[in-house]
């Protein structure tokens, strides 16, 4: 993720878009609203810039993990000034990888229980800009949805696809497919309970062919109420291509550490 200087401005509304289902108005299913292209056309293209980003019924029923991961207060068990530090790796054949760090700085809790922040998503020349209204008046983890835009973005910039089309497949699949199973982790020298939100989200994707080296990702995240900020890990892996033993490309976002 973000190895390469892909983005310098991240989109304002990052996290709503992700929350936000994918809805075609035309076929009333969850899913990309195709354009009026040929069938050739249609054959060779990932997804379009012309993509609908989302649309949302009335009747729309949010799964359980859509809640879990944009719609629960992950920063409520912060009570005062903290900052979590989070670690991540990159390793894998298909790139250079490299190890950099992720800084949220809970600044100032507010009289409604959201929260003030500041954000360092990587240094140097990997560092990310970050709009201050996305650390502004929040209660949701930010880190989860800066991570979630650059893994789209990545996934647009292995494929040469249509981020949107990335996008809406994972949301369509945190929806439909998500599972979500309890699990015990480590941190700090302890053992702490939370739960697993694991997805696939191209994994029956009718375009796949066109990225099959790509198409067999999985995503794992970690959530617990017993820490600052819920927010664990993510960890996602573009598992081998036949023959080869090691991933084409695995990340891993830990948090390493808590201070106040």
């Amino acid at each position: 993720m973000m190895n390469h200087i892909y983005k310098k401005t991240l989109l304002a509304g990052c996290i709503v878009i992700l929350a936000m289902p994918v809805y075609s108005e035309e076929t009333g299913e969850s899913q990309p609203v195709k354009e009026d292209l040929t069938e050739a056309e249609l054959e060779n293209k990932i997804g379009r810039m012309g993509d609908p980003v989302y649309q949302v019924p009335e009747d729309y029923e949010f799964s359980e993990a859509e809640v879990k991961m944009w719609f629960s207060d992950h920063l409520e068990n912060i009570t005062e000034p903290t900052v979590l530090m989070y670690e991540f790796t990159k390793t894998g054949t298909y790139e250079e990888g490299f190890n950099d760090t992720v800084f949220l700085e809970i600044k100032q809790i507010n009289e409604d229980g959201t929260k003030n922040a500041d954000m360092k998503f990587f240094t140097g020349e990997r560092k990310q800009y970050i709009r201050p209204e996305n650390v502004t008046n929040i209660t949701g983890n930010p880190v989860l949805g800066i991570y979630m835009q650059g893994d789209i973005y990545e996934m647009d910039r292995y494929t040469g696809g249509s981020w949107r089309y990335f996008l809406n497949s994972i949301k369509s699949s945190i929806h439909d497919n998500a599972v979500v199973e309890p699990v015990e982790f480590e941190f700090s020298g302890k053992i702490y309970s939370g739960e697993k939100i694991s997805f696939r989200p191209y994994l029956d994707d009718p375009k796949r062919r066109q990225f099959e080296k790509f198409a067999n990702k999985t995503y794992e995240l970690i959530f617990s109420e017993e820490i600052p900020g819920r927010l664990f890990q993510i960890s996602t892996i573009i598992h081998p291509e036949e023959g080869a033993s090691e991933p084409l490309v695995k990340e891993v976002l830990t948090l390493a550490e808590i201070s106040q």
